[in-house]
């Protein structure tokens, strides 16, 4: 064997040493919906991972579900880590769009008022299960101080941070890239087509993973000649702490039961009106409840049909409603 075949055959034993981000094939190319996402980069990147390092898009609930994908494998590796495990561990850059008065009064004065109200506005109480739980996992992070946020928003005023690209690193510093539309919004969780590329710090370690490690610094470290980041405002970190559960969410959630019991409940809604006595089905799911006269109404003019009566009601009596 050959000095440069035995190199090689040395180098490629140590790509496929197991626990670490060389033990798996990553696919260059992936695209959305979620699923493929979750479990072609989001599970596998994370569930080797020390620390990781997002540019994702707006500060609200959907937006931060959304970047946390995956997490479970990495909130249980922080734990077994105990005092050794990076803090923080995750670091995040969103944005946020101010204007100009509001931009130059943050940047000269100090003054968070205008940023932490327009942050305010965009995270709201989340109400699907998924949103929750993910939430949840950011919160356990933030409580522990395994996550910090930075808040992007242009120098200038107008225009959003709008890139979106994560690094994910191992314990012996290896890393793997992605960057591409991702576009992390409530209807990107389950239903946008999305690119990405994913590359990796040891097949390309002077292009993509050095470029991306530097503009990540440099948004992070607020070097970045037209972007200015500053810390979450505390009010927005600890309403974040909110969601935070006492026990660690090493468990990925998924709202695949709660979509298929979903789909069944419009199937059934669909068909019903079409079965033996079916017609109440209408009633039962007609977004009002009818008055008793309106009832009368609406049976009288749907077992005339295919003849057609005149609704004459008084004025306030629900003629609308009744022709609905």
């Amino acid at each position: 064997m050959t000095h440069r075949a035995e190199k090689t055959q040395k180098s490629s034993s140590k790509q496929m040493t197991p626990g670490s981000l060389r033990s798996k094939n990553w696919k260059r190319f992936l695209r959305g919906p979620d699923p493929q996402l979750i479990e072609k980069l989001y599970v596998p990147a994370l569930s080797e991972a020390i620390r990781y390092d997002r540019c994702c898009a707006y500060f609200s609930s959907s937006v931060l579900a959304a970047a946390a994908r995956g997490f479970g494998k990495l909130i249980e590796r922080l734990i077994a880590m105990g005092k050794v495990a990076p803090k923080p561990a995750v670091r995040l850059v969103v944005n946020e769009e101010l204007s100009a008065d509001d931009v130059r009064a943050l940047t000269e004065a100090g003054d968070f008022s205008g940023l932490e109200k327009a942050l305010k506005r965009r995270f709201k109480n989340p109400k699907d299960f998924l949103t929750k739980k993910r939430l949840a996992m950011l919160g356990w992070l933030t409580k522990h101080g395994y996550l910090d946020i930075r808040v992007g928003v242009m120098r200038y005023g107008g225009g959003i941070v709008h890139a979106k690209f994560g690094i994910v690193s191992d314990e012996a510093n290896d890393a793997v890239v992605f960057s591409g539309s991702g576009n992390e919004s409530a209807q990107g969780l389950l239903a946008n087509y999305e690119e990405l590329e994913v590359s990796t710090s040891w097949d390309d370690p002077f292009l993509r993973y050095e470029y991306y490690s530097t503009r990540f610094k440099a948004l992070w470290n607020d070097t970045d000649s037209v972007v200015h980041t500053v810390t979450l405002p505390e009010a927005l970190r600890l309403k974040l702490i909110k969601f935070a559960p006492k026990e660690p969410p090493i468990d990925e959630p998924t709202n695949e039961l709660e979509r298929q019991r979903a789909a069944m409940l419009w199937k059934f809604i669909v068909e019903a009106p079409y079965l033996p006595n079916g017609a109440a089905a209408c009633d039962a799911t007609a977004m009002v409840d009818m008055w008793p006269h309106q009832r009368k109404v609406v049976e009288e003019v749907s077992q005339a049909w295919p003849n057609g009566r005149l609704l004459c009601d008084e004025v306030g009596l629900g003629k609308t409603i009744e022709a609905i």
